[in-house]
């Protein structure tokens, strides 16, 4: 019974550091001040989940309220979307006709397009600035990061042995509570941990520091 408090001491000890990188370039010739209103679009991608996503579009929606622009918030442009039909669900791939309508329910002059996407231990971002009448590119960003989830995932096994090592003894069976508690905690690791959301929203800034000013 005492082997649980050691083994959630030792888990809290695991480090969960990440390498986030990420580069981003401006149109020649592009005036921020010619852009009233901006829109922050989540493209969509499953690979996370949609609340994880959403967190992800909020940090990038203020990188850019930090340099100055005027973004609509988030449920207005939820509302808009419900009315534009895109194919697949895949807002990244916008086809003209739903690029203009989605510019004009929203009334603003550019649509910065999310992408979020990698693998459970590894993050990608891609931000697409466009101008919603044209399609030109007006501003890009992206980065990865590895958001060590291996390590989560092994520090969640690590817990979830101990949990069901503990159940096992109280069933008289240790040795199949440790293995089922296993690969639950091993499930539960292999989530996003709160370290590696910090790692992801990181992975954010990296990409946006050089978001152009306005005013």
């Amino acid at each position: 019974m005492k082997l649980l408090p050691l083994l959630i001491l030792t888990a809290a000890f695991v480090p969960a550091c990440a390498s986030a990188t990420g580069e981003s370039f401006t149109k020649v010739g592009f005036d921020p001040l010619t852009v009233q209103r901006l829109a922050v679009v989540d493209g969509n991608n499953p690979t996370f989940k949609v609340d994880l996503r959403q967190q992800l579009v909020d940090a990038i929606m203020y990188e850019f309220f930090k340099k100055g622009w005027d973004v609509v918030e988030r449920s207005n442009i939820q509302k808009a979307l419900d009315e534009v039909k895109f194919q697949n669900g895949d807002v990244t791939q916008a086809n003209p006709d739903q690029r203009q309508k989605l510019g004009q329910i929203l009334n603003v002059q550019a649509l910065a397009f999310v992408n979020i996407g990698g693998t459970a231990d590894e993050m990608s971002i891609t931000i697409k600035m466009v101008e919603p009448q044209s399609g030109d590119l007006l501003w890009m960003g992206t980065g990865d990061s590895d958001l060590n989830k291996g390590m989560a995932a092994i520090t969640g096994a690590i817990l979830g042995a101990g949990v069901g090592a503990v159940a096992g003894n109280q069933l008289g069976s240790s040795g199949a509570g440790a293995v089922i508690g296993g690969v639950a905690g091993g499930a539960v690791g292999a989530g996003l941990t709160p370290s590696a959301m910090e790692n992801a929203k990181d992975l954010v800034k990296a990409i946006c520091v050089n978001i152009p000013k306005r005013g």
